[in-house]
């Protein structure tokens, strides 16, 4: 009687796992992550570039016609806000993909091109308005890489219906 106890026992625990697992973990809200990354651009070492550049750095965001004609270079002081940006840029990501996983490749493509304008700012390359109007056009890209990525998906979705229905 007692194995009969132990393997009905057993039996049960095993059944009741899919219903403990199929959620997964809670998924963390886009709001959860980014009120984390707003915390982090409150850093004031940030404040001296604060009037320079739209903080939080976002993909796709517009850029004030004001902050777009900036044509300073950052200053010995600014450069040091401009390595803290940097930073906080790196830590949102690195938050963002530990709790959703790696983007996509055309967002990972379009966080290297921010990172690569962020040291051209601190190396004096470009003026605070053309990191500006580098991020409208990482935007844009940024933008039609997702559309063709959706595209292709709705079309390979289309296809695997095709597919089942002929049983290829």
């Amino acid at each position: 009687m007692n194995r009969k106890w132990k393997t009905f026992t057993l039996l049960t625990a095993v059944a009741a796992l899919p219903a403990c697992t199929a959620g997964g973990p809670p998924k963390p809200s886009a709001a959860e992550i980014r009120a984390h990354c707003d915390q982090l651009y409150t850093d004031q070492r940030l404040d001296p570039i604060r009037d320079k550049v739209v903080l939080p750095i976002a993909i796709g965001d517009p850029q004030p016609v004001d902050v777009l004609a900036k044509r300073v270079k950052a200053t010995e002081q600014e450069k040091q806000a401009v390595l803290v940006l940097s930073s906080i840029f790196e830590r949102c990501n690195e938050f963002a993909a530990k709790r959703v996983g790696e983007p996509p490749a055309y967002r990972a493509t379009s966080n290297v091109h921010i990172v690569e304008g962020l040291a051209d700012l601190y190396a004096g390359d470009i003026s605070y308005g053309q990191f500006a109007k580098s991020l409208l056009y990482i935007g844009e890209r940024d933008k039609l890489a997702r559309q063709q990525l959706d595209d292709e998906l709705k079309s390979r979705e289309k296809w695997r219906i095709l597919h089942d229905y002929n049983g290829n």
